[in-house]
Protein backbone atom coordinates (compact mmCIF):
# COMPACT_ATOMS: atom_id res chain seq x y z
CA UNK A 1 0.00 0.00 0.00
CA UNK A 2 3.12 2.51 -1.12
CA UNK A 3 6.20 3.61 0.54
CA UNK A 4 6.06 3.55 4.70
CA UNK A 5 8.50 4.84 6.75
CA UNK A 6 9.15 5.09 10.62
CA UNK A 7 9.92 8.05 12.17
CA UNK A 8 12.78 6.82 13.69
CA UNK A 9 14.73 7.74 10.36
CA UNK A 10 14.85 11.13 11.07
CA UNK A 11 17.60 13.05 13.05
CA UNK A 12 16.41 15.60 15.83
CA UNK A 13 17.43 19.22 14.79
CA UNK A 14 20.42 20.68 17.10
CA UNK A 15 20.01 20.77 20.59
CA UNK A 16 19.41 24.23 21.30
CA UNK A 17 16.92 23.57 18.44
CA UNK A 18 15.57 21.30 20.35
CA UNK A 19 15.44 22.25 23.84
CA UNK A 20 13.17 25.31 21.83
CA UNK A 21 10.91 23.31 20.25
CA UNK A 22 10.81 21.28 23.64
CA UNK A 23 9.59 24.37 25.44
CA UNK A 24 7.46 25.38 22.84
CA UNK A 25 5.40 22.05 22.52
CA UNK A 26 4.87 21.80 26.35
CA UNK A 27 2.99 25.20 26.29
CA UNK A 28 1.32 23.99 22.76
CA UNK A 29 -0.01 20.99 24.99
CA UNK A 30 -2.67 23.04 26.53
CA UNK A 31 -3.15 25.81 23.71
CA UNK A 32 -6.01 23.97 21.80
CA UNK A 33 -8.79 25.27 23.31
CA UNK A 34 -7.92 28.91 22.25
CA UNK A 35 -7.99 27.80 18.97
CA UNK A 36 -11.45 26.96 18.94
CA UNK A 37 -12.48 30.75 20.05
CA UNK A 38 -13.55 31.62 17.01
CA UNK A 39 -15.30 28.79 15.28
CA UNK A 40 -17.14 28.76 18.64
CA UNK A 41 -17.83 32.56 19.25
CA UNK A 42 -19.12 32.31 15.74
CA UNK A 43 -21.75 29.81 16.31
CA UNK A 44 -22.89 31.60 19.81
CA UNK A 45 -23.14 34.42 18.05
CA UNK A 46 -25.85 33.09 15.37
CA UNK A 47 -27.56 31.27 18.08
CA UNK A 48 -27.74 34.53 20.69
CA UNK A 49 -29.42 36.71 17.53
CA UNK A 50 -32.34 33.71 16.76
CA UNK A 51 -32.99 33.88 20.52
CA UNK A 52 -32.47 37.58 20.98
CA UNK A 53 -35.15 37.73 18.24
CA UNK A 54 -37.21 35.16 19.64
CA UNK A 55 -37.54 36.60 23.45
CA UNK A 56 -38.36 39.84 21.43
CA UNK A 57 -41.48 38.49 19.51
CA UNK A 58 -42.35 36.44 22.48
CA UNK A 59 -42.32 39.69 24.95
CA UNK A 60 -44.74 41.24 21.53
CA UNK A 61 -47.15 38.27 21.94
CA UNK A 62 -47.69 38.16 25.55
CA UNK A 63 -49.67 41.28 25.44
CA UNK A 64 -52.26 39.63 22.25
CA UNK A 65 -51.28 36.53 20.74
CA UNK A 66 -51.59 34.32 24.08
CA UNK A 67 -51.90 31.12 21.46
CA UNK A 68 -49.06 31.63 19.94
CA UNK A 69 -46.71 32.13 22.68
CA UNK A 70 -45.88 28.73 23.37
CA UNK A 71 -44.48 27.69 19.93
CA UNK A 72 -42.14 30.97 20.50
CA UNK A 73 -41.48 29.27 23.84
CA UNK A 74 -40.59 25.94 22.35
CA UNK A 75 -38.25 27.61 19.66
CA UNK A 76 -36.39 29.62 22.52
CA UNK A 77 -35.95 26.31 24.31
CA UNK A 78 -34.43 24.97 21.09
CA UNK A 79 -31.61 27.47 20.89
CA UNK A 80 -31.08 27.12 24.68
CA UNK A 81 -30.88 23.07 23.92
CA UNK A 82 -28.07 24.03 20.72
CA UNK A 83 -26.02 26.46 23.36
CA UNK A 84 -25.89 23.29 25.32
CA UNK A 85 -24.60 21.14 22.94
CA UNK A 86 -21.90 23.84 21.71
CA UNK A 87 -20.87 24.30 25.09
CA UNK A 88 -20.96 20.61 26.40
CA UNK A 89 -17.62 19.20 24.08
CA UNK A 90 -15.95 22.39 25.13
CA UNK A 91 -16.21 21.69 28.73
CA UNK A 92 -15.45 18.08 28.45
CA UNK A 93 -12.31 18.83 26.61
CA UNK A 94 -11.49 21.85 29.43
CA UNK A 95 -11.68 18.95 32.22
CA UNK A 96 -9.86 16.36 30.14
CA UNK A 97 -7.32 18.80 29.40
CA UNK A 98 -6.90 19.67 33.12
CA UNK A 99 -6.08 16.17 34.50
CA UNK A 100 -2.38 16.16 35.92
CA UNK A 101 -2.39 12.22 36.21
CA UNK A 102 -2.27 9.44 33.45
CA UNK A 103 -5.67 8.12 32.70
CA UNK A 104 -7.16 5.70 30.81
CA UNK A 105 -7.30 7.01 27.35
CA UNK A 106 -10.24 5.68 24.76
CA UNK A 107 -9.07 5.40 21.12
CA UNK A 108 -12.41 5.92 19.59
CA UNK A 109 -14.28 8.57 22.27
CA UNK A 110 -11.04 10.56 21.77
CA UNK A 111 -11.62 10.52 18.28
CA UNK A 112 -15.30 11.32 18.81
CA UNK A 113 -14.63 14.03 20.56
CA UNK A 114 -12.47 15.74 18.56
CA UNK A 115 -14.63 15.39 15.14
CA UNK A 116 -17.15 17.16 17.35
CA UNK A 117 -14.98 19.78 18.34
CA UNK A 118 -13.97 20.39 14.64
CA UNK A 119 -17.86 21.51 13.57
CA UNK A 120 -16.57 25.06 14.86
CA UNK A 121 -14.39 24.72 11.59
CA UNK A 122 -15.99 26.22 9.07
CA UNK A 123 -13.97 24.65 6.22
CA UNK A 124 -14.62 21.20 8.15
CA UNK A 125 -18.17 21.62 9.12
CA UNK A 126 -19.08 22.51 5.37
CA UNK A 127 -16.69 21.04 2.62
CA UNK A 128 -15.38 17.88 4.45
CA UNK A 129 -16.95 14.56 4.02
CA UNK A 130 -16.08 12.28 7.08
CA UNK A 131 -16.34 8.36 6.84
CA UNK A 132 -15.22 6.72 10.54
CA UNK A 133 -14.31 2.97 10.96
CA UNK A 134 -13.94 2.87 14.58
CA UNK A 135 -13.29 -0.85 16.08
CA UNK A 136 -14.92 -1.86 18.87
CA UNK A 137 -14.14 -2.58 21.64
CA UNK A 138 -10.64 -1.51 22.27
CA UNK A 139 -8.56 -1.95 24.49
CA UNK A 140 -7.93 1.26 26.64
CA UNK A 141 -4.26 3.00 26.79
CA UNK A 142 -2.92 5.18 29.76
CA UNK A 143 -1.61 8.75 29.06
CA UNK A 144 -2.16 12.05 29.46
CA UNK A 145 -5.24 13.16 28.10
CA UNK A 146 -3.78 16.56 26.63
CA UNK A 147 -1.31 14.63 24.77
CA UNK A 148 -3.43 11.65 23.17
CA UNK A 149 -5.60 14.21 22.16
CA UNK A 150 -3.62 17.06 20.72
CA UNK A 151 -1.38 14.16 18.84
CA UNK A 152 -4.22 12.73 17.47
CA UNK A 153 -6.38 16.01 16.50
CA UNK A 154 -2.58 16.98 14.68
CA UNK A 155 -2.99 14.41 12.22
CA UNK A 156 -6.25 15.04 11.70
CA UNK A 157 -5.22 18.67 11.01
CA UNK A 158 -2.74 17.97 8.85
CA UNK A 159 -5.44 15.71 6.60
CA UNK A 160 -7.63 18.53 6.48
CA UNK A 161 -5.20 21.06 5.57
CA UNK A 162 -3.72 18.81 2.58
CA UNK A 163 -7.15 18.69 1.37
CA UNK A 164 -7.95 22.82 1.41
CA UNK A 165 -7.54 22.79 -2.53
CA UNK A 166 -8.33 19.27 -3.27
CA UNK A 167 -11.48 17.62 -4.57
CA UNK A 168 -13.12 15.58 -3.36
CA UNK A 169 -12.55 16.40 0.15
CA UNK A 170 -12.73 13.13 2.88
CA UNK A 171 -12.03 12.54 5.64
CA UNK A 172 -11.40 8.81 6.77
CA UNK A 173 -10.84 8.16 10.60
CA UNK A 174 -9.96 3.93 11.49
CA UNK A 175 -9.39 2.18 14.23
CA UNK A 176 -8.20 -1.49 14.75
CA UNK A 177 -6.34 -3.57 17.07
CA UNK A 178 -3.56 -5.70 15.44
CA UNK A 179 -1.65 -7.91 17.45
CA UNK A 180 0.07 -6.13 20.59
CA UNK A 181 -0.70 -2.75 19.19
CA UNK A 182 -3.76 -0.56 18.77
CA UNK A 183 -3.71 1.01 15.92
CA UNK A 184 -5.38 4.95 14.52
CA UNK A 185 -5.19 5.78 10.96
CA UNK A 186 -6.28 9.12 8.72
CA UNK A 187 -6.68 9.19 5.46
CA UNK A 188 -7.35 11.77 3.33
CA UNK A 189 -7.94 12.88 -0.12
CA UNK A 190 -5.46 15.84 -0.59
CA UNK A 191 -2.39 17.14 -2.34
CA UNK A 192 -0.40 13.83 -1.32
CA UNK A 193 3.34 13.88 -0.37
CA UNK A 194 5.37 14.63 -3.13
CA UNK A 195 9.56 12.83 -3.20
CA UNK A 196 10.93 16.30 -1.81
CA UNK A 197 8.93 15.84 1.04
CA UNK A 198 8.82 12.33 1.93
CA UNK A 199 12.71 12.19 4.40
CA UNK A 200 10.79 15.23 5.67
CA UNK A 201 7.62 14.83 6.66
CA UNK A 202 8.32 14.14 10.33
CA UNK A 203 11.55 17.05 10.93
CA UNK A 204 9.82 20.51 12.01
CA UNK A 205 9.45 23.70 9.41
CA UNK A 206 9.11 21.51 6.44
CA UNK A 207 5.90 21.62 4.35
CA UNK A 208 5.07 21.90 1.05
CA UNK A 209 1.19 23.48 1.74
CA UNK A 210 3.32 26.70 1.92
CA UNK A 211 0.97 30.12 2.96
CA UNK A 212 0.12 29.90 6.80
CA UNK A 213 0.98 26.33 7.32
CA UNK A 214 4.27 26.14 9.70
CA UNK A 215 5.05 22.69 9.34
CA UNK A 216 4.98 21.22 12.54
CA UNK A 217 1.88 19.31 13.42
CA UNK A 218 3.29 15.99 12.34
CA UNK A 219 6.86 16.98 14.22
CA UNK A 220 5.07 17.74 17.84
CA UNK A 221 1.94 14.91 16.98
CA UNK A 222 5.54 12.64 17.03
CA UNK A 223 7.15 14.34 20.04
CA UNK A 224 3.62 14.27 21.89
CA UNK A 225 2.80 10.37 21.78
CA UNK A 226 5.96 8.72 20.80
CA UNK A 227 6.79 8.89 25.15
CA UNK A 228 3.93 6.13 24.39
CA UNK A 229 5.69 4.15 22.88
CA UNK A 230 4.06 5.52 19.40
CA UNK A 231 5.16 4.65 15.92
CA UNK A 232 4.48 6.24 12.96
CA UNK A 233 3.88 4.99 8.84
CA UNK A 234 2.71 6.25 6.53
CA UNK A 235 1.62 5.44 2.84
CA UNK A 236 0.64 7.85 0.02
CA UNK A 237 -1.01 7.05 -3.30
CA UNK A 238 -2.53 8.86 -6.12
CA UNK A 239 -5.46 11.18 -4.75
CA UNK A 240 -5.14 9.18 -1.03
CA UNK A 241 -2.83 9.96 1.86
CA UNK A 242 -2.80 7.62 5.06
CA UNK A 243 -0.88 8.42 8.42
CA UNK A 244 -0.94 5.42 10.68
CA UNK A 245 0.15 5.88 14.56
CA UNK A 246 0.27 2.63 16.85
CA UNK A 247 0.55 2.14 19.94
CA UNK A 248 1.43 -1.03 22.52
CA UNK A 249 -1.36 -2.25 24.35
CA UNK A 250 0.31 -1.68 27.84
CA UNK A 251 2.33 1.41 27.23
CA UNK A 252 4.68 2.78 29.38
CA UNK A 253 3.96 6.53 30.49
CA UNK A 254 6.92 8.37 30.62
CA UNK A 255 6.28 12.44 30.47
CA UNK A 256 5.96 13.67 33.62
CA UNK A 257 3.05 15.71 35.09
Amino acid sequence: MGQQRSHSEDPFPSSEVQKLLSAFIDRYRFSSLGELLKGIIHNLNGSLQILSMQMELLQRMLAREEDKIQDQVEKCLGQIDKFKGILDPLIQKGIHDEQDTPQPIHLNELLEEELSLLHHNLFFKHEVLVHKDLSSPLPSLKGYYVDFSQGLSNLIQNALEAMENSNPKELTLTTRVRGNQVLAAVKDTGCGISEEVKPNLFKPFFTNKGGRHQGLGLYIARELLTPYGASFQYSCQKGETIIEVSFPIKPGVSRQA
